[in-house]
């Protein structure tokens, strides 16, 4: 087989970004959107000349794709280009940048451009310096414990009951913002009022408004020790952010297997992120102080009402 590139990314669009940037670049594109197809597409292929991987890819990870192309003595000639919209996460991978073989780490949304040029420069064997360090340009945390529970909303129950049937998840749940530091909160298959030691996750979700997934955490070198998982609460996971009509994020829904590897693929992450979308139309923010304003008029209003007429009175 001629010189050929994988290109390993859940989303088509971004996909057929990639596979167009390979195309200019005289290689083969070989396509993958997942780990679990890119490990086979490497086992029936080989090493590619080079490597387009996202970080989080569904069913087997992007770390665990690395570490299984590294394993081969031959692996270490591939150049290996991997892409995150969060910060925290280019951060940590680009601490493993020489013992996965790291060549380059770009945010998710880097121009068409900025990758040919960084792949041409890789392919005539340039070496490239370290990537800068993220801490000081990662996206503000998002914190999701210091929020108050508000009321329940049978609106939320019902989508985040459809969410988990429809992807055949142990556990589904949802957190939306709903202004005053309120948060609205569903969960099927787990105790609602362990929502807050989901916060981690959250974090990530909730600062970079893009659809997280880590098929099993208990294996991630990054997310190993996050609370959720050292509890017991999660293994596999995926979440999406809940968006309001202007596109800022307010809140995510997720699906977890808390003890096996969480098995939903590409088609499952985009059913996911719509039910994500639907939560945030058809459940309206309430900006902060709406909520005191209408208090205060239906105060107003029944303060206004005659003695002789309470609201409780039969007419």
């Amino acid at each position: 087989m001629s010189a050929f590139a994988l290109v390993a990314e859940p989303d088509p669009i971004l996909s057929a970004a990639q596979v167009a940037v390979v195309d200019a670049l005289g290689l083969v594109p070989l396509v993958a959107q997942d780990g679990e197809r890119a490990i086979w597409l490497l086992r029936r292929f080989g090493t590619p000349a080079l490597l387009i991987t996202s970080l989080s890819l569904p069913v087997v990870d992007g770390f665990e794709v690395l570490d299984w192309l590294r394993a081969r003595i031959s692996g270490r000639s591939a150049k290996v280009i991997v892409t995150s919209p969060f910060p925290e996460l280019r951060a940590f991978a680009g601490a493993l940048r020489e013992h996965l073989g790291i060549s380059a780490i770009l945010p998710r949304n880097a121009s068409p451009d900025t990758l040919r040029s960084l792949a041409e420069a890789l392919l005539k064997g340039a070496e490239l310096p370290a990537p800068l360090s993220e801490a000081a340009r990662s996206t503000p945390v998002h914190s999701v414990r210091s929020m108050q529970e508000g009321p329940r909303d049978p609106r939320l129950d019902w989508f985040v009951r459809s969410a988990a049937e429809e992807l055949h998840a142990s556990v589904a749940l949802a957190m939306v913002a709903q202004g005053e530091g309120r948060a609205l909160i569903s969960a099927v298959g787990m105790d609602a009022r362990r929502w807050p030691v989901l916060g981690g996750i959250g974090r990530h979700v909730l600062g970079a408004g893009e659809t997280l997934v880590v098929s099993d955490a208990f294996a991630h070198p990054f997310f190993q020790g996050d609370v959720s998982v050292m509890e017991g609460l999660v293994r596999g996971f995926a979440a999406a952010p809940v968006l309001d009509a202007a596109g800022r994020t307010r809140g995510m829904l997720c699906v977890i297997e808390p003890k096996a590897r969480l098995r939903i693929g590409p088609e499952g992450l985009v059913r996911l992120a719509e039910r994500a979308r639907l939560i945030g139309t058809a459940i309206p923010n309430i900006e902060p102080g709406v909520g005191r304003l209408l208090r205060a008029s239906r105060r107003r209003i029944i303060e206004a009402m005659p003695d002789s007429a309470p609201i409780s009175s039969p007419r």
